[in-house]
């Protein structure tokens, strides 16, 4: 897709639906979009989990069905994987979340990391 025109590419969810994919499977058990990136209308069966407080709140988080409304990252057990296109959110979850995965995800491949 590099060799392309954003305008030529024409899908609304560019930057988000390789993430949103990994999470329909399950590949992942939630991911985190910037929220300038989101396409208005959510994928069907998601939702909005959280906007982060802090200066800048366009990173947003849209977790799994399968987790209960309340659920938050510290929350989410064990070995749960966090989906992402930034190396550098990956890393920053995996410092501050060491019981968590995390998959980068780019261009439809996922690699799971727990060493990010």
């Amino acid at each position: 897709m590099q060799d392309r025109a954003l305008q030529k590419i024409g899908d609304k969810n560019l930057w988000t639906m390789e993430l949103d994919d990994a999470l329909a499977r399950g590949d992942v058990d939630l991911v985190v979009h910037s929220l300038k990136d989101l396409p208005t209308q959510l994928p069907a069966g998601t939702a909005l989990g959280a906007i982060t407080a802090r200066a800048d709140p366009r990173d947003v988080v849209l977790f799994h069905p399968k987790y209960p409304t309340g659920t938050t990252l510290a929350t989410l057990p064990t070995g749960a994987t966090v989906g992402s296109s930034s190396l550098r959110r990956a890393a920053q979850l995996k410092h501050s979340l060491p019981h968590l995965n995390c998959a980068v995800i780019v261009r439809r491949s996922v690699r799971v990391s727990d060493t990010v």
